[in-house]
C-alpha cells in the first residue's frame, strides 16, 4: 500500500481526526520527504530501520537541524508503529533519535520588544479592510497579554471578547485542544483592538493569504526593528518573552503556558530576564 494512501484512508481518519490542518500538512510533508530519499513513492513495505535511518541521514546531510530530523522521525515512526499494531507490516521500528543539544531559551528583552512594536507601526496596506499597522500592533498586544501561540490568536473571533475585557481562548483553538483559557486584557490592548473593530467581521485578525506567508511578512517587521530573524526569533520568541517576564514578576509560567510539567516550561524561560544568580554574584573575586 502506498504510504500516502495509508495516511489518507486509515491513519488520518482513525488517528488524527481532531488534529489541526497544520499537523496534517506536516505529516504529508514527511511522506513526500521520505519518498524523495527513496527515489520512488513510499510504500508501507519501505518501513525498515535501514531505509528510515538512511532517510534521516540524508536530512542531516542537507543541513536539517537535529530537532527537524527528530520531528521527521517521530512522524514516520508514529505511522509505522500504528501499522505494525494493525499487522499491516511485520516489522517494528528500532531507529534511534538524533542527539539534540539543550539550548538556553532566548526571549526578547524590554528594549527589543519596544522596537518590535515600533516596527509594526510602520506597516502599510490592509488585510481585508483592516489597516495593517493597527492589526500588527493589536496582534502583538494580544499575544503579550495572553502568551498564546500565533495559530490560536489568528483564529480569535470578536465574540470571544466580552464587554468586561475578558478574552476567552477556546480549547479548540489551542494546542492539544484540551483546555479553555481566559485572560483579562490590559486597557491599552483593548484600546488598540477598538481601532480594528471596523469593518464588521467574525475574525479579529483576518488574513487573506496563506498560513505560511505570515512568517515572511513577520520577518520583514523583525528586520525593520533591527532584530535577529533566525528560526528561533519568530512568534514563539514573543511567547518566551511573556513567560520569562511573567515568571520574573512572581507569576507561574507553567500555569500560564498550560504546560503539563515544569521541565517543558524551563525551555521558555530566559535566564537574563529571570536574573538567575550567577557564580560571579556570590563568589569572592580572585583579583
Amino acid at each position: 500500500m502506498l504510504l500516502d494512501v495509508f495516511f489518507d484512508d486509515l491513519y488520518r481518519p482513525l488517528r488524527l481526526r481532531s488534529r489541526s490542518s497544520n499537523t496534517i500538512r506536516l505529516y504529508a510533508y514527511s511522506i513526500r520527504c521520505f519518498s524523495k530519499s527513496l527515489g520512488h513513492p513510499a510504500h508501507l513495505g519501505d518501513f525498515t530501520d535501514d531505509t528510515v535511518s538512511r532517510h534521516l541521514a540524508r536530512l542531516i546531510g542537507d543541513h536539517y537541524s537535529p530537532y527537524s530530523v527528530n520531528k521527521e522521525r517521530s512522524q514516520l515512526l508514529a505511522m509505522w508503529n500504528w501499522a505494525a499494531r494493525k499487522k499491516l507490516v511485520d516489522r517494528w521500528p528500532d531507529v534511534t533519535p538524533e542527539v539534540t543539544p539543550t539550548r538556553i531559551p532566548v526571549a526578547w528583552l524590554r528594549g527589543e520588544l519596544l522596537r518590535l512594536v515600533a516596527a509594526c507601526r510602520a506597516e502599510r496596506g490592509d488585510y481585508d479592510g483592516v489597516p495593517a499597522i493597527r492589526s500588527a500592533v493589536s496582534l502583538h498586544m494580544v499575544c503579550w497579554d495572553t502568551a498564546e501561540r500565533i495559530g490560536a490568536v489568528r483564529q480569535l473571533r470578536w465574540d470571544h471578547l466580552d464587554e468586561g475585557g475578558w478574552l476567552l481562548v477556546p480549547a479548540e483553538l489551542r494546542k492539544g485542544k484540551r483546555e479553555d483559557k481566559h485572560f483579562r486584557l490590559g486597557p491599552d490592548t483593548l484600546a488598540e483592538l477598538a481601532t480594528i473593530r471596523e469593518p464588521p467581521r467574525p475574525l479579529m485578525f483576518p488574513w487573506p493569504y496563506s498560513a505560511t506567508y505570515i512568517y515572511r511578512c513577520y520577518r520583514k517587521i523583525i528586520q525593520r526593528a533591527g532584530l535577529p530573524t533566525d528560526a528561533r526569533s519568530k512568534f514563539h520568541r514573543l511567547r518566551r518573552s511573556v513567560a520569562s517576564y511573567y515568571e520574573a514578576n512572581g507569576g507561574n509560567a507553567t500555569d500560564l503556558l498550560g504546560h503539563g510539567n515544569r521541565s517543558t516550561t524551563k525551555r521558555y524561560l530566559d535566564p537574563r530576564i529571570l536574573q538567575v544568580r550567577q557564580p560571579c554574584d556570590v563568589l569572592f573575586r580572585l583579583a
